[in-house]
C-alpha cells in the first residue's frame, strides 16, 4: 500500500498540512478536476481523522465503520449545514469521500490522498497566467533538486532588419503614396422656391369652431369705426360662402382686400 502523505517531502508535517497548500485536487484515475475550499479542506481533515480512529483503532467501538450526521460534522469545524453540504457534494465529485445512508447519520468511507492516486496543485503564477505546480514535487517548504516552472512570457517577435554594410541588401520599397480621391463637390445649393403663400382668406390651420359665432357677430355688426384685420379675412370669406355675410361694411372690406391681392399676385 502506498504511504500517504507524510512521506519524505512533508516529513514535518502530514496530509492536512500538504493538504491546505493545494488549490486544487484532481484524482488521477478518474481525471475529475475540482478547486477545493478552505471549509472543504477543513472538513476532509476532520472527517479522515474521524475515520482512521473508528475503522483502526481498537477503542474506537463502530467495529470497523464510521458514522457522523451532517449537522454535527458542520458544527464541529464551524459552518452552516448548507455549506457542508457544497463542500461533501465536491469531496464526493473527486473521489475523496463516499457516502451511504444509515438512518439519521450516514456511513461514510473517507480515501486517503495518495500520491499514485490523487494529484494536489498550487499556482505558483498569477491569475492571468497561471503556473500549476505539483504541492508533492515543489512544496512550498521542503528542499528539492529541481527548480518548479516559471511563467513562460510570450516574446515579442523582432522584425529583422537589412545590414547596412551589405551593399547588395535591397532597400524595402516604400510603399508607394496613393493620392486620396477627391471629394466630389457638393452640389450648388439651388434656389428655395418660394412657397406658395396660403391665401389671406384660408385659415393657416384648424380653427376653433367654438369662437365661429364670436367672429360671426363681430363681421355681421362691423360699421366704419370697426377695424377689419387680416385674422378676419377667413373667417369673412367662409360666412359669405356659406351665404351668412350681410353687413355691408364687412362685405365691401373683403371685396377690396381680394382686389388688392390679385394685383399683388399677377405682379
Amino acid at each position: 500500500m502506498t504511504d500517504i502523505i507524510n512521506g519524505e517531502i512533508y516529513k514535518y508535517f502530514g496530509t492536512e498540512e500538504a493538504l491546505s497548500e493545494a488549490s486544487h485536487i484532481t484524482n488521477l484515475k478518474t481525471g475529475e478536476r475540482v478547486e477545493l475550499s478552505n471549509d472543504a479542506k477543513l472538513l476532509y481533515s476532520r472527517m479522515r481523522k474521524r475515520y482512521h480512529f473508528f475503522t483502526t483503532s481498537s477503542t474506537g467501538g463502530n467495529k470497523g465503520t464510521y458514522y457522523d450526521n451532517i449537522e454535527e460534522l458542520a458544527d464541529s469545524i464551524n459552518i452552516s449545514k448548507s455549506t457542508a453540504l457544497r463542500c461533501l457534494r465536491v469531496l464526493k465529485q473527486v473521489g475523496l469521500v463516499v457516502a451511504t445512508l444509515s438512518g439519521r447519520s450516514n456511513q461514510w468511507t473517507i480515501t486517503d490522498i495518495t500520491p499514485d492516486c490523487f494529484l494536489l496543485e498550487r499556482n505558483a503564477g498569477t491569475a492571468k497566467k497561471p503556473v500549476w505546480v505539483d504541492c508533492l514535487k515543489y512544496p512550498v517548504f521542503g528542499n528539492t533538486k529541481e527548480a518548479p516552472p516559471e511563467a513562460q512570457e510570450e516574446k515579442q517577435q523582432l522584425t529583422p532588419e537589412a545590414d547596412p554594410m551589405c551593399e547588395f541588401d535591397e532597400m524595402p520599397e516604400a510603399p508607394e503614396k496613393v493620392e486620396p480621391a477627391p471629394k466630389p463637390k457638393p452640389a450648388p445649393k439651388k434656389a428655395l422656391d418660394k412657397q406658395q403663400a396660403v391665401s389671406p382668406f384660408e385659415f393657416k390651420k384648424p380653427r376653433d369652431e367654438t369662437k365661429d359665432w364670436f367672429y360671426f357677430q363681430r363681421c355681421n355688426d362691423a360699421d366704419q369705426f370697426t377695424v377689419l384685420n387680416d385674422f378676419d379675412l377667413p373667417y369673412l370669406a367662409m360666412f359669405e360662402s356659406q351665404g351668412k355675410l350681410i353687413n355691408q361694411h364687412s362685405i365691401q372690406h373683403l371685396k377690396a382686400k381680394r382686389e388688392v391681392y390679385a394685383r399683388t399676385k399677377q405682379t
